[in-house]
């Protein structure tokens, strides 16, 4: 399909499925962002998000001698010879996105077939190490993680799961990488400190842990002493969750599905979760004190929702040399999208490439640094980018961005690869920013420097722009 074009088609709209615009802003939202091939939509609510792994042949495994192995499906009978197609399977219970009952490492503990199946739907809370993880395999969730979940969102709601993501779902498709074991055969991938189910287990009630590393345990601890203290404590846990990173800290429901085998120790599990529900959060209105009290999740969206653009083209000036940029935001419920187009000039006429990026969104508290500001949290589950310019199709075709041919105004889909400044989803699954509203206007977070990323927390901008964004 041939989009229109024009000098500003990148800023000019982000296409939307949803029916609660009005038309004018529907006729904008029809239009493309950057080229062929690429839109940013909405989804209705409520939003289901699969936190399983498809279980292959080729899904890593904890390697026991004499125990376990790869999974394997064999065809038993087919379409073709028998009118109906079924297979056998060749499993362990310990592989996949799977549960762990209390059997696994309690004597005497409960099999799956005895989980109490109101622990089975359950609040769902993450705790977000991914930061640590990428410097430090070994690092686990510890107490005092747990602590500061709490201090931003509350003690932890009874009955929870409480999920780690720490980002290792972005090695699967390498076992050995996933696995990560050194010479000695020690293994090295996150997972809970023993103090911190320790925790769980006696001063919170939890209902179940999980992780989306292969094991509860860090993999440099041979004693599974996390599985032991937390499985004894009567306790399910479940392992190599997916997609945890589209999930907020909390708000979320948890389904378990465990299957009912009787004296099963575990098994595959199909985990969703449901639609995340607004955390608690601040937005300032004209006139408001910034220590006013704290407005509900759904108030802050509600401000936030819409389409929003620089007024004026953002100029950049390095070496001498004059360049510029604007941006297009698009704000939904729950999801968000930026259309962010760089110019070879310093007024905004001669494209060179726009970057393409959406995800998920969620504001999470006051900001303690910034008076009236909302710190928010963009999470990114595509990154796309287009060439405009002739010298960097030829620079991309000389061998960049992930290889493959780059065309003229095409989108290509760099989520995993990253490409130019942008880092991919593995380096960068989320920006940690700042918000405030002032009635058409947005404000969002400095960067500490031009092209510094905000991909940590510990990163999150201290004040914030001057240069607002306006409301379209």
């Amino acid at each position: 399909m041939d989009w229109p074009t024009g000098e500003r088609d990148d800023v000019d709209a982000i296409p939307h499925i949803g029916k609660q615009w009005k038309i004018a802003a529907a006729l904008v939202l029809a239009a493309t962002v950057v080229g062929r091939g690429q839109v940013i939509t909405t989804s209705p609510q409520p939003r289901i998000i699969d936190l399983t792994h498809t279980l292959d042949q080729d899904f890593p495994y904890i390697p026991v001698p004499g125990i376990t192995f790869p999974f394997k499906l064999t065809p038993i009978a087919t379409m073709e010879q028998n009118g109906v197609a079924a297979n056998r399977w060749d499993i362990h219970e310990h592989i996949g996105t799977q549960i762990d009952a209390p059997s696994h490492f309690a004597r005497g503990g409960a099999g799956l077939d005895g989980l109490p199946v109101e622990a089975l739907i359950v609040p769902l809370v993450v705790i977000d190490i991914s930061a640590r993880a990428q410097g430090d395999p070994d690092t686990a969730v510890t107490v005092a993680d747990i602590a500061a979940w709490e201090t931003r969102h509350g003690r932890l709601p009874d009955g929870a799961a409480v999920l780690m993501y720490s980002g290792w779902e972005t090695r699967l498709r390498q076992s050995r990488a996933f696995v990560n074991a050194d010479a000695g055969n020690t293994m090295h991938f996150p997972g809970f400190s023993l103090q911190a189910a320790e925790f769980l287990a006696r001063d919170r009630q939890v209902s179940g842990i999980g992780v989306d590393t292969i094991s509860i345990d860090p993999g440099n601890d041979k004693e599974f002493r996390t599985h032991k203290a937390w499985l004894g404590s009567g306790k399910w846990a479940v392992e190599a969750v997916a997609n945890l990173q589209q999930v907020p800290a909390t708000g979320a429901t948890l389904f378990v599905g465990a299957p009912r085998v009787k004296g099963a120790t575990g098994g595959p599990v199909r985990l969703l979760a449901m639609s995340p529900a607004p955390a608690a959060a601040h937005v300032e209105r004209p006139g408001q004190p910034p220590t006013a009290a704290a407005a509900s999740g759904d108030d802050v969206r509600s401000a936030l929702r819409g389409l929003w653009e620089h007024e004026r083209c953002q100029v950049q000036e390095r070496d001498g040399r004059r360049t510029s940029s604007r941006s297009l935001f698009a704000i939904f419920d729950r999801e968000w999208g930026v259309a962010f187009t760089q110019y070879a000039d310093g007024a905004c006429r001669a494209r060179v490439m726009t970057a393409v990026l959406r995800g998920t969104y969620e504001p999470t508290a006051p900001s303690r640094q910034t008076q009236g500001a909302v710190e928010v949290t963009f999470r990114f589950s595509r990154k796309s980018l287009v060439a405009h310019d002739a010298a960097l199709l030829e620079r991309l075709n000389a061998g960049g961005c992930g290889g493959g041919r780059w065309e003229m105004g095409v989108a290509r889909d760099i989520t995993s690869t990253g490409c130019l400044s942008i880092e991919s989803l593995a380096a960068c699954p989320q920006e940690y920013d700042l918000a405030r509203i002032d009635g058409d206007r947005l404000y969002l977070g400095e960067r500490p420097r031009p092209g510094t990323n905000i991909c940590a927390e510990s990163r999150r901008p201290q004040a914030l722009r001057t240069e607002p964004l306006r409301r379209r």
